[in-house]
């Protein structure tokens, strides 16, 4: 079946997008700040009710567990549509997806799931691109995600 991200919900289209913005490994990255839940939650923040911390614990780091909660039902959700796959505890991953090679970061397949769709991730990451709440933080997170990337790469991760 063929989506859109009309199909979706807005918790769905937040994940979906988050997804195709490319995060490096949290544990690379020297910050939870790059956690698929956590940009989630911001960014559903954001875009629902213009502020940053709505699911957000205290810290300004960890997520509600209401949330997580939410977030969880809603990668299974978009499991079942085929749109992403949960991955295997203790298999390593990068955002967006596996890749051979990458042990730096052992993700929670509850957190981080395989985007199986790019071409709607894609959709969903300009429909968040075009939420003025939601663009400079975005746009931050891809910028910062890059010179990551970067020193991933320079430090001799290589992709298979």
């Amino acid at each position: 079946m063929l989506f859109h991200p009309e199909d979706l919900d807005d918790l769905e289209v937040c994940l979906l997008g988050v997804l195709c913005v490319g995060l490096p490994p949290s544990r690379a990255a020297g910050s939870d700040t790059f956690r698929v839940d956590h940009v989630t939650a911001v960014v559903a923040g954001l875009r629902k009710e213009a502020q940053s911390n709505v699911y957000l614990q205290p810290d300004g780091v960890s997520v509600t567990p209401e949330f997580r909660a939410h977030l969880r039902e809603t990668i299974e959700a978009l499991a079942e549509k085929g749109l992403v796959a949960a991955q295997p505890a203790g298999l390593p991953a990068a955002a967006g997806g596996y890749e051979v090679g990458l042990e730096l970061d052992l993700v929670n397949p509850d957190e981080q799931p395989a985007l199986l769709d790019r071409y709607l991730g894609q959709q969903c990451m300009e429909l968040l691109f075009n939420v003025p709440a939601v663009y400079p933080y975005l746009m931050e997170r891809y910028a910062a995600s890059g010179a990551v990337w970067r020193r991933l790469r320079e430090g001799g991760y290589q992709t298979n």
